[in-house]
């Protein structure tokens, strides 16, 4: 009896082990999950892997930007693709440089997406593939914290590009310009790019193109950045935000 006694205490013994192991199994895992960088547009904080980027503490006014948007040929990452992007770098109000790539997608641009921004077929006809331009992009926004509004779509679609032509991706962080702009601009009447232009008197010309876009984000960001006082600090960007987002 004792001995049936003290081998159910170790069966007993056993299985708990197990449970406890399994749990701390799953536990790590999921902590490993949730720290690693996605693909899908994932906010994490600032954190060692994001070394070339500024310091949390620096003031925003020393901080290089690159606000960038992207046209394309659908709301799909997975099936559809990007036909241009537009960037425009500055820094404590000064446009530094700019530039937009019109791009080969690889398929047919649908009319509805045509009437959106106005690129045509034929316009991307002997363009390079996202494959040769990418290259051009990564060093032209290296080192840079980058700018998006509705970050998450231009997010999702250019590590979706980046990972189906097999290239490194990106290590920037990005700050997404529309939480952002509801936090600093409340009164606004709606928070689409073209609304927040008018709130904020942004004139604009052009809609729906990347590089005029992104240049309507920069504008309109140095607009509330000017009644920050010039004290505010990237991590505190960051939190106004939302949160840093990352590839």
């Amino acid at each position: 009896m004792y001995l049936l006694k003290n081998s159910g205490v170790v069966r007993q013994r056993r299985r708990t082990l197990v449970l406890v192991s399994f749990a701390t199994l799953l536990t790590t895992a999921t902590l490993l999950f949730l720290d690693a960088p996605a693909a899908d547009s994932k906010r994490v904080p600032p954190s060692l892997q994001f070394e070339k980027m500024p310091h949390r503490n620096t003031l925003v006014a020393n901080v290089t930007f690159v606000a960038f948007d992207t046209e394309t040929t659908g709301f799909s990452p997975s099936g559809d693709r990007i036909v241009e992007i537009g960037a425009v770098k500055f820094r404590n109000g000064q446009v530094l440089a700019e530039k937009s790539w019109i791009i080969h997608p690889g398929r047919r641009i649908p009319y509805w997406a045509t009437e959106v921004h106005g690129i045509t077929n034929e316009d991307v006809q002997d363009k390079p593939s996202f494959k040769k331009v990418y290259p051009e992009f990564a060093e032209f926004a290296q080192g840079s914290v980058l700018m998006a509004h509705n970050a998450r779509f231009d997010v999702s679609f250019m590590a979706e590009e980046i990972r189906r032509a097999e290239l490194p991706m990106l290590n920037n962080l990005v700050v997404d310009s529309l939480p952002l702009f509801r936090k600093w601009f409340p009164d606004a009447r709606s928070y689409t790019l073209s609304e927040v232009a008018h709130y904020t008197e942004v004139d604009t010309g052009v809609l729906h193109r990347a590089l005029a876009d992104s240049m309507y984000v920069v504008l309109i960001f140095e607009k509330g950045l000017s009644k920050r006082n010039g004290h505010l600090r990237l991590g505190e960007l960051y939190q106004e935000s939302g949160g840093a987002m990352s590839f």
